[in-house]
């Protein structure tokens, strides 16, 4: 495809997990795709799409929808105004399931949206600070497990007035990793 949507001019995953396909082919054959920005990660489903070495799932605000509907390989759609519990709930299931079903994944992309925090005035939904950085350490926790290596990218963060909820929820997301990171050695 030739255009982008929303905010996203291309998709940087898309082209790092093809660069790395490519120009890697005897270290990583499978590639999962963890899309956690508030909406849904249209662009890499679109893309990925009838591949069976790239894997997305995207959960995402079923309000949220500003293009065209696509399939993703698992789409989880969260309720308007969801909270930290709810959020946290749902995603841990799913990555469970993820986990138990298996993949035999090499590498894992982290999308790690801010817009879903009750402070962006694009979001819809009400997961709070600590929310997201719980959210975070769920990712963290699964590809630790899994012994995967992990690429974090940025996603949305829209603030209504005060940029700082949401600058803070995007330094956590590195500032957090480093953290995990730490405690595993």
């Amino acid at each position: 495809y030739d255009y982008g949507e929303g905010f996203c001019v291309f998709s940087d995953i898309a082209v790092a997990a093809n660069v790395v396909l490519e120009q890697y082919p005897d270290v990583v054959r499978r590639i999962l795709i963890i899309d956690l920005d508030v909406h849904q990660g249209n662009g890499n489903a679109v893309l990925f799409q009838g591949r069976d070495d790239v894997v997305t799932f995207s959960m995402h605000c079923q309000k949220n929808y500003f293009s065209e509907v696509q399939e993703s390989d698992l789409d989880i759609e969260l309720p308007e105004h969801c909270t930290d519990q709810t959020y946290l709930a749902t995603l841990s299931h799913w990555l469970r399931r993820i986990n138990e079903e298996g993949g035999d994944y090499d590498l894992v992309f982290f999308q790690a949206g801010v817009d879903i925090i009750k402070d962006d005035r694009l979001g819809r939904l009400s997961v709070t600070s600590d929310g997201v950085a719980r959210r975070n350490d769920l990712v963290y926790d699964f590809v630790a497990r899994a012994d995967l290596p992990l690429v974090i990218t940025m996603g949305g963060g829209y603030p209504a007035k005060d940029w700082e909820p949401i600058l803070a929820a995007h330094a956590n997301v590195y500032f957090s990793a480093h953290q995990y990171l730490s405690r595993l050695k």
